[in-house]
């Protein structure tokens, strides 16, 4: 594996660079040091994808040990992609031993460079009590981006996937996923989505899958309350919009952000999703089954019945009197409800849609 270093980098590391490898771009990394925030930090990225990550506090002893340590990065970032550890482990095998070597020439560093400029825009961010920095990665993955003209444009991510399967010729995601089961509780309607997703999710992307999946705007703010067998609330879970208070009812307050679904899949728990604490549409959520070896990184809607309430439409009454409306074309208030249907996004669950979105959902 040739890692192709900046002068600043070869400066600081000490070392005599070895002669260039003629590796394919693919075992090719490029590798930057800059100054974030005061201190060091390492940006490297592939350079036949332009995916890669971020290491941020880089000390003496840390450059003493840098090759365990880029290979921890590599390692960190494709787990993080969910791809199986097997193919993980043959890429570093194809790759063969680190090599460093002067940077590979302008088109390289131009790309290398941009990658750093989207490190400084969210220097704020970055955490000191972690080296490999998940959320930085992120962003500069999801980075829209173009190879070469005959590429077109896309994510390093997205490129990444196109390499690494050529590479293994196989399904390249392996991952543990939860299947759930969402009910809107609105009788007699029957409205509901089946979906499956990475288990390792916060409850805000939770959040964001569902109101995808059932074709809500966002516009309100939004809570998960989690009940033991006894019904007793053991957490009330908000958004980082809503004024946190002490509860009154010993029932723990945390932020979606902070709390991964993973911990409350045990059967005895039944969660359940409100959004707009004024129409309060709540949705019972279930878990159906545990899945070991889910082959996709994103979460997909496997199935769903019945078209949510629009927004803002006065909640379970309010529901029933539109729906009464837009039945009938003899209402004096067909047209109108019909239009206002029409700007707050109301429309058939569409299956194919969901999916399209939920793809890129966990990229924001």
């Amino acid at each position: 594996m040739q890692i192709c270093c900046t002068k600043k980098l070869q400066d600081e590391m000490g070392i005599v660079l070895q002669n260039e490898t003629g590796e394919e771009d693919l075992f090719c990394w490029s590798v930057h040091l800059i100054t974030v925030n005061r201190r060091k930090t390492i940006v490297m990225v592939n350079d036949s994808n332009r995916f890669g990550f971020v290491l941020y506090g880089m000390k003496a002893k840390n450059f003493k040990n840098l090759n365990e340590l880029l290979i921890f990065g590599i390692k960190s970032c494709l787990r993080d992609e969910k791809i199986k550890e097997e193919i993980i482990e043959r890429y570093l095998e194809s790759a063969g031993e680190l090599v460093y070597s002067k940077t590979r020439g302008p088109k390289y560093v131009a790309r290398l460079n941009k990658a750093c400029k989207l490190i400084k825009w969210v220097e704020d961010d970055l955490d000191l009590s972690e080296l490999f920095q998940t959320l930085a990665t992120r962003i500069m993955n999801n980075d829209m981006i173009k190879i070469s003209k005959e590429s077109g444009y896309g994510n390093p991510y997205e490129f990444l996937s196109k390499d690494l399967k050529i590479l293994a010729s196989e399904e390249i995601y392996r991952c543990e996923a939860v299947e759930l089961m969402v009910k809107l509780k609105l009788y007699p309607e029957v409205i509901w989505r089946r979906v499956i997703a990475p288990i390792d999710i916060t409850f805000n992307q939770l959040h964001e899958m569902l109101q995808i999946a059932f074709d809500w705007e966002d516009y309100h703010l939004h809570q998960f309350n989690i009940f033991d067998e006894s019904g007793k609330c053991v957490l009330n879970i908000v958004s980082e919009s809503e004024e946190v208070y002490e509860s009154m009812n010993e029932c723990q307050i945390l932020l979606d952000s902070q709390v991964t679904l993973s911990n409350y899949i045990n059967q005895q728990y039944r969660i359940v999703y409100c959004y707009d604490y004024g129409d309060n549409w709540e949705h019972e959520i279930t878990i159906r089954n545990i899945n070991t070896e889910y082959n996709k990184n994103y979460p997909i809607c496997l199935m769903g019945e019945g078209n949510a309430p629009p927004e803002d439409v006065g909640g379970a009454y309010g529901y029933k009197e539109f729906l009464k409306i837009i039945a009938n074309p003899n209402e004096a208030e067909y047209v109108n409800m019909q239009n206002w249907a029409q700007g707050q996004g109301y429309k058939d669950f569409d299956l194919v849609s969901v999916n399209r979105q939920l793809k890129y959902v966990l990229r924001r």
